[in-house]
């Protein structure tokens, strides 16, 4: 790894019940870039992901990463994980690392809220909010935890365009003004444009099976 990459991906293949989904997987990012990698629905990209979180196991593979001290991963889904009995409020904190005195702990929510421009929402019920705000929330938690890189696995794709073009111009400003570094992977090259600084293309970076594209049993 050379001394200016931050993180180094190199996978020498991924089966499942020993079918290829890709090999000869190969890329690195600097410390504080967001990248996008595109790639058709099916192809392999959130297998990717949980393979990068330790999620998902290879036969051979090196995930290195340019620092001593431990490495910490946050990942936003699809879908939001939110947990229903709790409030705004309470899902956010859940990703603080220390215990927090009560008026620290509104002191850290008012800051999350602003942020993510929810302010005044700490008390709503998460079953209330809409998809877009319930992935604000998601990310709220997340950069809470304080992580040195964060997995974007499509995270707007179930929001209408605009929605989708507006949050991702929203977390980028985000994880730019936090300066955690992330790795996006979306079929939307537009939403890609936006929230990232550079876009790997899924065929430059890999050899992907062609047979696994559109296939449900490979995008896990």
């Amino acid at each position: 790894m050379s001394d200016d990459n931050f993180v180094t991906v190199d996978i020498e293949s991924k089966k499942f019940d020993n079918k290829v989904v890709f090999s000869k997987l190969k890329f690195s990012m600097k410390e504080g870039e967001i990248i996008s990698i595109f790639g058709p629905s099916g192809c392999g990209k959130t297998t990717l992901l949980r393979m990068i979180a330790g999620l998902e196991a290879s036969e051979v593979h090196d995930i290195s990463v340019a620092k001593n001290q431990e490495f910490s991963i946050g990942f936003i889904f699809q879908t939001p994980v939110l947990y229903p009995h709790l409030n705004v409020g309470k899902n956010i904190l859940l990703g603080h690392k220390t215990k927090l005195s009560k008026q620290e702990k509104s002191n850290v929510l008012k800051q999350s809220l602003a942020m993510i421009d929810l302010s005044g929402y700490s008390n709503r019920k998460v079953t209330t909010l809409s998809g877009g705000e319930s992935q604000r929330v998601a990310l709220a938690r997340a950069l809470l935890a304080e992580p040195d890189l964060i997995l974007l696995d499509e995270p707007f794709s179930s929001l209408d365009v605009e929605s989708r073009r507006k949050l991702a111009s929203d977390v980028k400003r985000i994880l730019k003004e936090k300066q955690v570094s992330a790795i996006h992977v979306s079929h939307d090259i537009e939403e890609a444009k936006i929230i990232s600084d550079r876009i790997l293309i899924w065929e430059e970076i890999c050899t992907p099976n062609s047979t696994s594209n559109n296939n449900e049993d490979v995008q896990r």
